[in-house]
């Protein structure tokens, strides 16, 4: 037993309590599995069989009570646990100023939004109310505010400009003979003039804007139903929404700058429009429009020195922020009325802004097919942020979310809205920030700011036609700050994880050359390389024994880890199938520095040796201090079997005791006169001397502590090698073998080989048992921790 220093003796006699208090001492028999299941009384856990499993099952489904319907119908429809509960001297102060603040935001955000999703700009404030609606019946965050949001509408302006028939202003790079006229002074777009085909229909941007809310909704419901929540969010990685959104942050952008100047370019679709755009602005730059960039560098202006100087200060004295955007879109309104921006500078205005409530229709399902894609890609990138930010902000107050509750709820809200000409819908980051900061408490923030938009559609709408584009260009540019300043996160992966930062980059790159579905396809398909890849290569290491406890350390970044003389101790860090069976041998033998084709070889030339010759197994007994200081890799010449006539080796080579020293030196002679005799000679010798070098790795340990599955093809190859190390005299044992992992390889016949006095508790209990079976030292093990 192991003392207070590590090199000292405590007395048998000694008590826990006389060593130091930081220090424990263990003393236990050393256990293989099998011993370990007699001495603790392992009992197999009783598995039912599919009868009992169909009855449990059916007797959970079919039970009911009134406490449990009540549960099920509060679970699908959360408005009946929260409102019947609402406490207003608590809550309603607070969600009158949280849903007053959000509401002024859904106003400026929504146009601009709108704007960017190529519909009108009262499609925006349609979707900050009639979607909201359900949500606040079904939805389970409280902090989250729902509407409009830069990247959903930013895809979704991808499908209306392939769809809508009567868009104008956009086009494809591979359309050709197209002519660009301008309808007159009102109108802030272009018209693509070609001939449409006989009997093709026409869809207008709110008709495709509506059938693409449909599609979200319904991959989104069905997904909820097959209780997919969670599973429905793993599909994006944070260095994947990263480098997605800052990529899209570029493309908005480059879609706003002929707002922001004044430009009258077409707006691209399909894959490398960035290009297009880029060379159209550069090519109408110098014919830019002077009063838009006016208005346009005052209101970034404007709005960057309130952001980033006034509201931190303002954040001291209240909680409500300053609405600086609404502000801007107030001042922009009645600065363009006064100086009638429109006709006098020809500055492009929002125009037309019906009032009252659109009638419910039914969107051009037709569309459906046509769509289900970019459905699917814009429900999974609205559904992973809105539930992120749900996560966040439950965590941070206290609650829970439920994953399939909200993937519900955010997919009927799509399809309500959707028969009011809304798009696909989702959270946004920097009004859901705002509606928790200023201090709303339950879903009626959300009811106060729809009051808000209904009385901007009801009334006060048409007073925002005078509103110039580049005002809600510059709104927009500005909220983009955040997802540019993402560019830190790649430094930032780069020096934790190449392979991450390197999905960024991809999904980065693609989205902003190719575009935006392709960079969200290449990083999911990076990300699924990435994963492979590290499934397919686990960590590996060659582990030492710290001396005088029960650690075992990997030599390459350990020195006072030191080799176990005869024993080589692998280890490996993950789930062991057919991916990386082959890895796992190969790594196992180079880092045992087993060479299993040379000791095959050697063996089989030993067997094809003449009948009466005499061999002579001399082992090789290397030098402790040279093996407790071997640091490096161990090479062939040092672990394997190998056959050798020993001709020039001298005694000062081998440090043998006197008595071998004579005999090797007699046998030396005997192989020197055997060399000078002829063939014929040596037919006619009685005796002939060989010597054969015994491995010093006579046993490989594998730590099997991180190996969390084991499929077949891995336990055949645990089989095989084990068969193969068997033949050329090396045992193979397995330690501290997950339960789990030990019941696949039953199941498969491979501790039918191995058997389980081969398997052991811990690497120190196999190190221990082997050292004593070889050196025959005491059966206990004692550890001094």
């Amino acid at each position: 037993m192991l003392g207070e220093d590590e090199g000292s003796l405590i007395p048998a006699a000694t008590t826990a309590t006389d060593v130091d208090a930081g220090r424990v001492l263990v003393v236990r028999p050393a256990l293989t599995l099998a011993q370990r299941r007699h001495k603790y009384h392992y009992t197999t856990p009783p598995k039912p069989g599919w009868r009992a499993w169909i009855r449990g099952r059916a007797r959970a489904w079919c039970w009911c009570s009134r406490r449990r319907v009540w549960g099920a119908v509060v679970a699908l429809l959360p408005v009946l646990g929260w409102l019947p509960r609402y406490n207003p001297r608590k809550a309603l102060f607070g969600d009158l100023i949280s849903g007053a603040t959000v509401g002024v935001m859904h106003i400026p955000q929504g146009m601009a939004y709108a704007l960017l999703a190529g519909v009108p700009p009262v499609t925006g404030l349609y979707m900050a109310f009639f979607p909201v609606l359900v949500y606040v019946i079904l939805g389970t965050s409280p902090h989250i505010s729902m509407g409009t949001f830069a990247i959903g509408c930013l895809m979704m302006g991808k499908v209306v400009g392939e769809l809508a028939t009567n868009n104008p202003g956009i086009v494809s790079p591979t359309f050709s003979n197209v002519t660009l006229e301008i309808l007159d002074n009102t109108t802030p777009f272009l018209l693509v003039s070609s001939t449409p085909a006989p009997h093709e229909s026409h869809y207008t941007p709110q008709e495709v804007g509506a059938v693409l809310a449909l599609a979200v909704g319904m991959w989104e419901v069905s997904l909820a139903v097959a209780q997919l929540g969670e599973l429905f969010g793993l599909f994006l990685s944070d260095m994947l929404i990263s480098g997605f959104t800052t990529g899209v942050a570029i493309h908005v952008l480059m879609t706003q700058v002929k707002y922001l100047f004044g430009l009258t370019i077409p707006r691209y679709n399909g894959p490398f429009k960035i290009f297009y755009t880029g060379r159209d602005v550069a090519a109408k730059l110098m014919s830019a429009n002077p009063a838009a960039m006016v208005v346009s560098f005052s209101s970034i202006l404007v709005l960057l020195i309130t952001n980033e100087l006034l509201k931190p200060r303002a954040k001291k004295y209240t909680k409500i922020p300053i609405p600086i955007e609404l502000l801007a879109v107030v001042v922009g309104t009645g600065g363009s009325y006064l100086v009638n921006l429109e006709h006098n500078y020809d500055v492009r205005v929002v125009g037309d802004i019906p009032t009252g409530l659109p009638s419910p229709s039914l969107p051009p399902i037709e569309l459906l097919p046509r769509v289900a894609v970019d459905a699917f890609f814009i429900g999974l990138v609205g559904y992973t942020t809105t539930f992120s930010m749900a996560k966040i902000f439950a965590k941070r107050q206290g609650y829970t979310v439920d994953a399939t509750q909200e993937l519900y709820a955010q997919g009927m809200s799509n399809m309500f809205g959707s028969f009011f000409s809304c798009g696909p819908m989702a959270a946004s980051l920097s009004r859901s920030l705002i509606q928790e900061a200023v201090g709303g408490a339950t879903l009626l923030t959300a009811l106060i700011s729809c009051v808000f938009i209904i009385i901007v559609l009801l009334f006060i709408g048409p007073l925002f036609e005078t509103l110039p584009n580049c005002v809600l260009s510059s709104i927009i540019l500005v909220s983009l700050k955040g997802l540019f300043m993402q560019f830190q996160d790649l430094f930032t992966l780069w020096a934790v994880s190449h392979l991450d930062a390197l999905i960024w980059a991809i999904t980065f790159t693609v989205c902003v050359i190719v575009d935006i579905d392709y960079g969200l396809m290449a990083g999911m398909g990076g990300s699924l390389l990435v994963l492979l890849a590290r499934s397919q290569r686990p960590p590996t290491a060659r582990l030492g024994h710290v001396p005088h406890t029960d650690v075992y350390l990997d030599i390459a970044k350990y020195q006072l880890a030191v080799e176990v003389a005869g024993v080589s101790i692998f280890q490996f860090g993950g789930a062991l199938h057919f991916a990386n069976a082959e890895y796992f041998r190969s790594k196992l033998l180079s880092v045992s520095g087993v060479d299993l084709d040379a000791l095959k070889t050697a063996r089989m030339e030993l067997q094809e040796q003449p009948d009466g010759s005499h061999t002579t197994k001399q082992p090789l007994t290397p030098d402790p201090e040279e093996t407790t200081a071997s640091r490096g890799p161990v090479t062939n010449s040092e672990t394997q079997e190998t056959l050798d006539v020993e001709l020039q080796q001298t005694p000062a080579d081998r440090e043998l005791p006197d008595a071998e020293l004579h005999q090797a030196q007699g046998d030396r002679e005997t192989m020197d006169t055997e060399l000078q005799q002829t063939p014929a000679d040596r037919d006619t010798t009685n005796l002939t001397s060989t010597f054969l070098t015994l491995p010093t790795v006579e046993w490989v340990v594998v730590e099997m502590s991180g190996v969390t599955y084991v499929d077949t093809t891995g336990a055949k190859m645990l089989t095989h090698l084990h068969k193969e190390l068997r033949n050329v005299g090396i045992t193979l044992c397995l330690a501290a073998v997950p339960e789990r992992v030990q019941e696949s390889l039953a199941r498969c016949g491979t501790l039918d080989v191995i058997t389980r006095d081969l398997l052991f508790h811990s690497t120190h209990d196999a190190v221990t048992v082997i050292t004593h079976t070889q050196l025959h030292l005491p059966p206990m093990s004692a550890t001094h921790l």
